[in-house]
């Protein structure tokens, strides 16, 4: 009991706490649209499984620039669709991609998501114009870039990811917010696609690893 009125008295004293008269968030389904940056890290030269009759030969250099996964860099973009249920948990079905604006170079993820919305156990989301919540999602993940080396073929890589990421919400509108969302974003590639016309692909050694991470500003329409 302590600790919900300290957290209570901390919400209002910054300003934040909204009196009964504002806004109240709604519970239910709601449609968000988000954009912003990409920042991408991951393995280079990463080490191919032996398979016969595939092989990527290469300097040591070209290599590392040929097989890699720190690709995409640049602009983020995400669509999500959620239902919030008993103002506490939202189950949410989301399309997120990072990129270049050409298009031949980043990565797009395909989640489902479960958002907990903590503040519900300090004050009553029908009491406040504000929400924050933490979230957890895992799905598929595709990616490609184009190789910074003469007359190489884009590559690819497929498999699947899990998420991370916390989301502050504040209510412009009767039925409209806006978030800043903080994502963090694991690709597991599976699969290094060596040539998509022909659809050649070869099994990585072992996962390589990386991290996107995707801070976007969202529009948040409540149905």
């Amino acid at each position: 009991m302590r600790a919900r009125i300290l957290v209570t008295t901390a919400l209002v004293a910054l300003g934040i706490g909204a009196p009964s008269s504002a806004l109240a968030l709604p519970d239910g389904g709601y449609i968000a649209i988000g954009f912003g940056a990409g920042i991408a890290s991951g393995d280079q030269g990463v080490p191919l499984k032996a398979t016969p009759g595939i092989s990527v030969s290469a300097s040591s250099s070209q290599y590392k620039e040929l097989v890699r996964t720190d690709f995409g860099t640049g602009l983020a973009t995400e669509l999500r669709f959620g239902y919030l249920i008993q103002k506490l948990v939202a189950a949410e079905l989301g399309v997120s991609g990072h990129g270049a604006t050409s298009f031949g170079d980043g990565a797009g993820f395909v989640s489902f998501a479960l958002r907990y919305h903590f503040l519900q156990h300090a004050i009553d989301l029908t009491d406040r114009a504000f929400d924050m919540d933490v979230y957890f999602g895992a799905g598929y993940a595709i990616g490609g870039y184009e190789p910074d080396l003469t007359g190489a073929d884009s590559k690819g890589w497929e498999g699947w990811q899990w998420n991370v990421g916390i989301d502050f919400e504040y209510q412009v509108g009767e039925n409209v917010g806006i978030a800043i969302d903080l994502k963090f974003v694991l690709p597991q590639y599976g699969e290094f696609i060596i040539d998509y016309d022909d659809d050649v692909r070869v099994d990585p050694s072992e996962t390589p690893d990386t991290l996107v991470i995707l801070p976007t500003v969202q529009l948040v329409f409540h149905l």
